[in-house]
Parts: structure tokens; C-alpha cells; sequence
């Protein structure tokens, strides 16, 4: 049996002027093919550079393309369009600690090659909060109490929550 349930943080957005590279967004909607993240910069030319260097280095489909003011950056296809976007994604040093945790939290926990036990369905990560649906197989006998006071305490470092389900 697996259990579904939420990962959620309360983020703070950067100031207005901060210099930097600035996440607005990551999303994947569970059963999508497709993961993107809106950055915001001074300029995107080192970032599309970047985004060619890790198609180039590891195959995983990345690309980027103009979205008004703001650069989309994208992963579609492959094994896991998430996890791809989110390994490019912590190369670049963001104006936000906030947003520099979650990365590293999913490359800890939530990254394929990870033994946590923890599958992402979707995520949704604005400027304000970070939102991600986990499902996690139970053992034969085991509560989903000790399911859940096992992922509280990967979370205790991040000042993260989990959202159970009904």
C-alpha cells in the first residue's frame, strides 16, 4: 500500500531589485511529461548557455525559451522531466535561500537516485510557498504514523510540513 500526501513551505520572496537570478516557478502536474521553471535575470545569455552545456553533457532534453521579460527553462521527456530540470536548476545560485534549501532538499531526498523511499507526483513552487505531492510505499504492517515520523524527520533541517491526505 502506498500513501499519498504534501510537502509544503512557506518561502520568502526576494526584494524587488535583488541582483541575481530569481525563481519565479517550478511546476509538474502529476502524469505530465513536462516540468518548467520561469527564472527572472538581468540577462539570460549565460543561462542558455548553461541550459545547452547540460543538454550537451548529460542527454536529458532540456531547452529554454523567451516568456515575456522572463526565461522558461524546461525538461520534457525523458525518465524524469522533474528530476532533470531540478539537477540544472541547483547549478545556478539563486537570490533566495529559501529556494537554494528546497533544492538541495530534493537533491537529498526526492531525486530519483535517492533511497528515501519518497516518489514525486507533481510540485508546484512560486515565489511564496513550495507545494509538493509525495507518495510512499508502506511495509507490510507498518502505520502510516511511522510513515510520516520517518519524512518529519527529513524535514526538521528544511522548515518544511507535510499535508496529509484525507
Amino acid at each position: 500500500m502506498d500513501i499519498r500526501f504534501e510537502l509544503a513551505k512557506k518561502l520568502t520572496k526576494p526584494l524587488p531589485k535583488a541582483k541575481g537570478v530569481t525563481l519565479r516557478s517550478v511546476r509538474l502536474e502529476e502524469g505530465s511529461v513536462c516540468a518548467s521553471a520561469i527564472l527572472m535575470a538581468g540577462g539570460y545569455q549565460q543561462i542558455r548557455e548553461n541550459v545547452e552545456d547540460f543538454r550537451m553533457r548529460t542527454g536529458q532534453p532540456l531547452a529554454c525559451r523567451a516568456k515575456g521579460k522572463s526565461l522558461e527553462v524546461y525538461a520534457e521527456g525523458g525518465e524524469d522531466p522533474l528530476g532533470t530540470l531540478m539537477a540544472f536548476l541547483s547549478l545556478i545560485a539563486f537570490n533566495s535561500e529559501g529556494v537554494m534549501e528546497v533544492l538541495e532538499f530534493f537533491a537529498r531526498y526526492l531525486a530519483p537516485e535517492t533511497d528515501s523511499g519518497l516518489r514525486v507526483l507533481s510540485m508546484d513552487m512560486t515565489a511564496e510557498d513550495l507545494r509538493i505531492a509525495c507518495e510512499m510505499p508502506l511495509e507490510e504492517g507498518e502505520s502510516p504514523e511511522n510513515a510520516f515520523s520517518y519524512v518529519s524527520s527529513l524535514l526538521d533541517r528544511y522548515d518544511m510540513g507535510i499535508i496529509k491526505n484525507e
